[in-house]
């Protein structure tokens, strides 16, 4: 669904409308502030990890997994086909903080030599540089108050994602809570304590509900455990079990009679996303009943997504399928203004910083890889649009890379110089390799990834002047299961 060009006008007039304002100087800490209204929209970004798009009812799990979500989706633009450029977290949120790739902002691979597997590991640093400029430092040089509330213990103080935030509580990282409920109080406490400065907010709030191991309520499990989405019964033979990584086994459930069904390990995964849907939609709740929630953008997406045995294997960020790269994304305008359109063409998480900066109307940071997504609400523009995912980081894989222009994709295997080509729009689940039986759409997409690659890695790195993670940092990762 397209909004015509007449209402695309006035969608641009009611929004920049709304965030017309006029910079003074004289903020406390030297910050410019907006000279404002109330009216002025502010910008909610919840990023629940782990979360494929395929366990929500409103990308068409079949089940009552996420009424809340489903009912924020039709006050929402929701974008159909939205493709992280990471299977995991550190360069994924970097890429969504800061509109680069995971080589041009130097988190996860050298920027220089990207097809130099030798390399790679030499220069590894899992901290944004305090040279790259992010969503928050944006949004606080157009006067926004900025908040963080994370838990992810990879996103922590020192790594660089604590960069333009007023406030950042790593907290709940700390103490390893997948429950989000604690987090979600405090971003809401932190919201009334800025009503009475007058200035619009930037509140982001990272849940980990849904991420391993899978300890949702029973309740929630209950509540899930016999959807159809969760697939056809199967019995794990011990060789797969064995691949299940120990720390996703660790909960009592998965030490009991019934461990080695396939059904049971994704109805647990699903309650996390049942307990994070219902946890969500009381923060929005509370929200409303205080009248905080009309003039707000809230952006809901995920890292990355979540492998559930769906080519073998488990957890997240060993590969660049569609299970692990496919996440939600959608974005609700203030008064809810659109509620209901639904995008299909392709977008990228590289694209949410250009469009929330157009939409506060702050300035453009030079450099960013992403676009604005709004020139998709005219079908003029979307003829004319052509975007393709570029996607890498896979942990064990250094070099594997993947290009996505919306119907097929292309993983270029580094290691044993292979490449698979899959037609997602009728091989979802990517089971038939095409690569062999359409030369030309390989060597276009080909084309297209060796492009984006010299695109955004134009040779300087910036991973000299990156931090490195803190061997205290380091232990905690461990405890967590994270590190070996």
């Amino acid at each position: 669904m397209l909004l015509p060009t007449g209402l695309r006008r006035h969608f641009l007039t009611v929004t920049l409308g709304m965030v017309s304002a006029t910079l003074v100087t004289g903020c406390d800490r030297g910050r410019p502030a907006l000279q404002t209204t109330r009216d002025t929209p502010s910008v909610i970004l919840i990023v629940i990890d782990t979360l494929r798009a395929d366990y929500l009812g409103t990308y068409g799990f079949d089940g009552p997994i996420s009424p809340e979500l489903d009912r924020l989706a039709e006050e929402s633009v929701l974008f159909e086909k939205c493709s992280s450029q990471a299977p995991w977290t550190t360069p994924s949120m970097a890429a969504m903080m800061t509109s680069l790739y995971p080589e041009a902002h130097g988190v996860r691979l050298a920027p220089d030599d990207p097809r130099d597997q030798k390399t790679w590991r030499k220069r590894w640093t899992r901290a944004i540089p305090d040279s790259t400029t992010t969503l928050a430092e944006s949004l606080r040089e157009r006067g926004y108050r900025t908040a963080g509330f994370v838990a992810n213990p990879f996103l922590v103080r020192g790594l660089g994602f604590e960069q333009g935030f007023d406030t950042f509580d790593e907290s709940t990282a700390l103490r390893g809570d997948r429950d989000s409920t604690m987090l979600l109080d405090a971003g809401l406490q932190w919201l009334r304590s800025m009503e009475s400065t007058g200035d619009p907010t930037f509140l982001y709030l990272h849940l980990m509900d849904v991420h391993g191991p899978y300890k949702a309520p029973e309740a929630d499990f209950q509540a899930v455990r016999e959807a159809a989405g969760l697939g056809l019964p199967r019995r794990l033979t011990w060789n797969d079990f064995n691949r299940i990584q120990p720390y996703l086994r660790s909960p009592k459930w998965a030490k009991g009679p019934d461990q080695a069904e396939l059904r049971l390990w994704r109805g647990r995964y699903a309650a996390g996303v049942h307990a994070a849907d219902r946890r969500v939609g009381r923060f929005i709740q509370a929200l409303r009943d205080e009248e905080l929630w009309d003039n707000q953008f809230v952006v809901v997406t995920s890292d990355h997504g979540e492998e559930l045995f769906d080519h073998g294997g488990w957890d997240h960020g060993f590969s660049l399928h569609e299970h692990q790269l496919h996440v939600p994304l959608m974005i609700r305008f203030p008064q809810s203004h659109f509620g209901g359109l639904r995008i299909s063409e392709l977008v990228r998480l590289v694209d949410l910083m250009p469009t929330l900066l157009a939409l506060t109307g702050s300035d453009m940071q030079p450099g960013m890889t992403g676009l604005d997504l709004l020139p998709l609400t005219t079908e003029n523009e979307v003829k004319g649009t052509r975007r393709f995912a570029f996607a890498t980081s896979a942990k064990e894989h250094l070099g594997d890379t993947s290009i996505f222009d919306g119907r097929f994709k292309l993983i270029s295997y580094l290691s044993t110089q292979q490449l698979r080509l899959y037609d997602i729009a009728i091989d979802p689940e990517e089971r038939t390799n095409l690569a062999d039986d359409e030369p030309d759409i390989v060597a276009h997409l080909s084309e297209q990834l060796n492009e984006e690659i010299a695109r955004v890695c134009p040779g300087e790195s910036t991973t000299d002047i990156a931090g490195e993670v803190p061997q205290e940092q380091l232990d905690r990762l461990r405890e967590l299961g994270y590190l070996p």
